[in-house]
């Protein structure tokens, strides 16, 4: 069968960096699911863009679509067949809606029961026309941010578009869209080569054409030449360039011809803090910093212009260096009028900012979080009691300042920085910065104990402020940030076993607002704890199968450090032999302890004296010997080898099922055989709850 290459390239006026890559990949992907639908073959998917192009090519495209059958369903048989069996005018008007006679119907069996349908076979078409027809609705399809329309044009897209190309091998699909119809050319660089270029569909000869036209088509080209220049410069210089890869993402869909260049700033500003000059750069410039071999910043920055000539790459660097100047002359003012009131004086001004209405100023925030800090410091890190103390004081001073005022990004950075001005100890100034960490999902916890357990305080507090003011996350809805602070909490319990999760929510919950705490009251609670279980389950989803974290999860998540090796230890004997039929036995246990949980408390103590069957005496006593020697290997926190331990009573188990009836009518005897299992399951109780392991 005839196969040809497809290449789609959407020009346009420059496209925002952050939509431009994922609206490229749409396309890719909307293209090859477009033909995946109409049973169309096509060989290796491949996206690629530039600012001004979103371009989406795929190989070997079969020619033709194949011929199918397809079943169209009509109304229910009931309501196309009347009581004389003869066909209904419901029936007629869906067989002259495709195109057949009534004869042509047939019973078709659905989900929802009996239906009318018909099958028919359809030619395939050309996959020129299929692709044409639908590529109009994909590019209205992509995700993009807010669209535009210019001129007198009613088709809306996210900036002005200006050529089209669409060729499935030599030919020209017929389609148009933005008011441009496809062609055979694309364009080359806008200042460099701004001409036609020939556009071809085998895609070396096509990115080669753009190449030679002062265009490189593919992304990663465009990073490879933009971290060779700026590396290059950088050693030139005698240092190394300070990687970012978030602006280097930028600046690779920023330019088409990529052309990295040097300039320099007055050393002087270099005794403003190296984080409130790299933010100036890349916040603003997108510029990168080079820093020397010992880490230190050299008064220079590094660039990436989208020409060629050495001369406007001189005026590029020239013009960058007036404006770093200008903020950064901008920053050192802010940063000299700050140094001249210590933290410790801007603290009463936060009683005149809101935090959150309802919950008060950032004052009100900062007592609570002070309170509950030098609490948590008795028992986290007593030795540092009164650095806790002096670091919550001051960890949203800076909240004050001019800098953070101008980079909010800064908080806390800049604060440590004040601190030490102020000859605050180096474990104080620390924790202000740290206390906002984990900031995301991959940041690193806080290295210092005080800076931990500020952080701790600070992100438990929000979590019940919001939860009590009725400020919960809901859906793809989380403003403030909920879940990255539960993540953050988590992981900070998982790192000590000498805090519980619902300890550490009850006191943060007791420094509330007493009006609050009413609010909350114990169901508000149960749904803070329901919450953090929730976030605690999809930390951990990713890794482990759902059933074994929802058993591990069930039996106890108050020691969090505890979660994830028993997770460790159960995923492990998941993969011995026999775990099959000792899942199956005490998932059985697990079932019938629970639903017997209002017979039977677990305490309940077992009666040997109404043993009627030797199976009871032998899962007793495996069960009392296995006890001890569980309690020994949990209390260590040797988990698997207090699993296989456990599961040394299956025999036990498996002979008492066989000979022994649970849930005979005398009640003495029922309860004392459910206590027995009660028992039994308690031994795995410290685990994992087996009764929810799938079988």
């Amino acid at each position: 069968m005839s196969k040809a290459h497809l290449l789609i390239e959407l020009g346009c006026e420059e496209l925002p960096a952050a939509a431009a890559p994922v609206a490229a990949e749409s396309l890719r992907d909307k293209l090859v699911a477009l033909l995946h639908e109409a049973g169309i073959a096509h060989g290796t998917a491949t996206w690629l863009g530039t600012p001004r192009r979103l371009i989406a090519h795929l190989a070997d495209v079969t020619l033709q679509q194949p011929d199918r059958e397809v079943l169209a369903t009509g109304p229910a048989w009931k309501v196309a067949k009347s009581d004389d069996g003869s066909w209904t005018k419901a029936a007629e008007a869906f067989a002259r809606s495709q195109g057949v006679d009534v004869a042509a119907l047939q019973q078709v069996d659905t989900p929802k029961g009996p239906y009318v349908g018909v099958r028919k076979q359809l030619v395939g078409a050309a996959t020129a026309q299929v692709v044409a027809d639908a590529l109009p609705g994909l590019f209205r399809s992509l995700p993009l941010p807010k669209r535009m329309r210019w001129g007198v044009q009613k088709e809306a897209f996210l900036r002005p578009v200006h050529w089209l190309v669409a060729l499935l091998g030599d030919a020209v699909l017929p389609v148009e869209f933005a008011g441009v119809a496809a062609g055979n050319q694309s364009w080359g660089h806008r200042f460099l080569a701004n001409a036609p270029v020939p556009a071809s569909a085998e895609l070396t000869a096509h990115l080669q054409a753009l190449r030679n036209a002062f265009v490189v088509a593919d992304p990663a080209e465009r990073q490879q030449v933009i971290v060779r220049g700026l590396g290059q410069l950088a050693r030139e210089a005698g240092g190394s360039w300070r990687q970012d890869d978030a602006t280097l993402q930028t600046v690779v869909w920023l330019t088409e011809w990529p052309a990295p260049l040097l300039g320099s700033f007055d050393p002087a500003y270099l005794a403003i803090p190296p984080e409130v000059i790299f933010t100036t750069l890349r916040e603003n410039q997108k510029l990168f910093l080079v820093q020397n071999p010992d880490g230190s910043l050299q008064p220079r920055f590094l660039g990436v212009a989208n020409t060629l000539s050495e001369s406007s790459r001189q005026t590029i660097a020239d013009g960058n260096r007036k404006v770093v100047s200008a903020r950064l002359s901008d920053a050192k003012f802010f940063y000299q009028e700050d140094v001249k009131h210590p933290l410790a004086s801007r603290v009463e001004g936060l009683d005149s900012r809101i935090y959150l209405q309802g919950l008060g100023s950032i004052g009100d925030k900062v007592r609570r979080l002070s309170e509950l800090a030098t609490h948590l410091a008795a028992r986290l890190c007593p030795d540092q009691t009164r650095e806790v103390e002096r670091a919550a004081l001051l960890c949203k001073a800076d909240l004050t300042t001019k800098m953070v005022f101008e980079f909010p990004e800064l908080q806390g950075v800049i604060g440590r920085y004040y601190a030490r001005h102020d000859g605050e100890s180096e474990l104080v100034a620390n924790a202000i910065a740290e206390h906002y960490q984990p900031r995301f999902a991959s940041d690193d916890l806080a290295p210092g104990a005080v800076g931990r357990v500020l952080a701790l305080a600070d992100k438990t507090d929000t979590i019940v402020g919001c939860f009590a003011l009725g400020l919960i996350p809901s859906g793809t809805q989380d403003p403030y940030a909920l879940r990255r602070a539960a993540l953050g909490v988590l992981r900070m319990l998982a790192d000590t076993d000498a805090l519980g999760l619902a300890e550490l929510i009850d006191l943060a919950i007791g420094r509330l607002p007493t009006e609050l705490q009413d609010k909350l009251g114990s169901a508000g609670r149960e749904q803070v704890l329901g919450f953090l279980r929730g976030r605690l389950q999809h930390q951990h989803a990713a890794s482990f199968p759902a059933d074994l974290v929802e058993a591990v999860l069930d039996a106890g998540c108050e020691q969090v450090a505890t979660v994830l090796p028993r997770l460790q230890a159960l995923d492990a004997l998941r993969q011995s032999e026999g775990w099959a039929p000792l899942a199956a036995a005490m998932k059985r246990v697990g079932n019938l302890v629970r639903k017997s949980g209002a017979e039977v408390p677990a305490d309940a103590q077992v009666d040997p004296s109404l043993f009627a069957a030797p199976a009871e005496a032998a899962l007793a006593a495996a069960t009392a010997q296995a006890a001890d020697a569980v309690q020994a290997l949990v209390a260590g926190g040797r988990w698997l080898e207090a699993l296989q331990r456990m599961a040394e009573v299956k025999p036990q188990v498996d002979a008492f099922f066989d000979g022994v009836m649970v849930l005979v009518d005398d009640p003495a005897v029922r309860r004392n055989r459910l206590a027995l299992l009660v028992r039994t399951a308690g031994l795995f109780a410290p685990i994992a709850d087996f009764s929810r392991i799938a079988a």
